[in-house]
């Protein structure tokens, strides 16, 4: 991991602004708010090490769409972000333990596979599935969690992620723009199940349901809450997202208007390890 640090933007530091020396507020928490909380980061460490490895693959599908250099560029840059992101992770897992931790064990990463669509578009769907769909949820999950933490150590965190995080969704968004309208009406039919299986995939993410009010504050959102936040992406981002291309959102809007139901009647399956990056 270490090698990839040592080649980010800010010359082999983990963050761009150093992280608090000290955090009243994790003092403050039990030994089992601790440790629940610790577990929380260090699951994230594991999910950001997964992405890293995605990143590879988009990078991979950028080139074969023959995308323009700046988004593979991007798309490079955001491997590298995504392994100092895990490490991110560890560090504020290992502090909120009271002691370092080793990473956690690397999650494994299997390609979506998009059947019956036709290969050309394939590489198209992957960046758009992980990018304007996934890492976009990823931006709001981590507005939200942002938004309602005010622990030093966990703010300055999160402020890091979300910086980055929406560069990574803007690849998708600018890879959309690049095609033609042609390109674009071709894979309209596939974009509604890219919305409903990242959804799905979010809803599905084991996850602590956090409802103490001491670990929201360091970043730990209720489960009620990233609920909403995830419709909210779909209503605020995605949707206009996708309309302000000319593709179809009708189907999608009458979805959102009845909850957004995840069933197996309405998007095809991607298990968890799929191009997710779910805290």
């Amino acid at each position: 991991m270490r090698k990839h640090i040592a080649s980010t933007r800010w010359a082999g530091r983990l963050t761009s602004r150093p992280l608090p020396e000290h955090d009243l507020a994790l003092d403050a928490l039990t030994a089992r708010q601790r440790e629940e909380l610790s577990a929380i980061w260090l699951g994230r460490a594991a999910s950001e090490r997964r992405v890293a490895d995605a990143f590879e693959m988009i990078h991979g599908a950028l080139e074969s769409a023959r995308s323009q250099s700046s988004l593979r560029a991007l798309a490079a840059r955001a491997v590298d972000d995504e392994h100092r992101h895990a490490e991110l992770c560890r560090v504020v897992a290992s502090r909120c333990a009271g002691r370092e931790l080793a990473p956690p064990a690397r999650l494994p990463l299997v390609r979506p596979e998009h059947r019956g669509a036709p290969a050309r578009l394939i590489p198209t769907l992957y960046v758009l599935g992980h990018c304007a769909m996934n890492e976009t949820f990823a931006s709001a999950f981590l507005e939200l969690s942002l938004g309602l933490a005010d622990a030093p150590l966990g703010r300055a965190a999160l402020r890091e992620l979300l910086s980055d995080e929406i560069d990574h969704a803007r690849i998708g968004w600018a890879h959309l723009a690049e095609m033609s309208d042609n390109q674009r009406a071709e894979l309209a039919p596939w974009l509604d199940s890219l919305v409903y299986a990242n959804l799905k995939m979010w809803r599905d993410t084991p996850r602590v349901a956090t409802t103490d009010v001491d670990l929201v504050r360091h970043g730990a959102p209720p489960p009620e809450a990233i609920e909403r936040a995830l419709l909210g992406a779909v209503r605020d981002l995605i949707i206009p997202g996708l309309a302000h291309f000319g593709l179809p959102t009708r189907s999608l809007a009458h979805w959102l208007a009845a909850g957004a139901p995840t069933t197996s009647g309405n998007a095809y399956s991607l298990r968890r390890e799929q191009l997710s990056e779910i805290p």
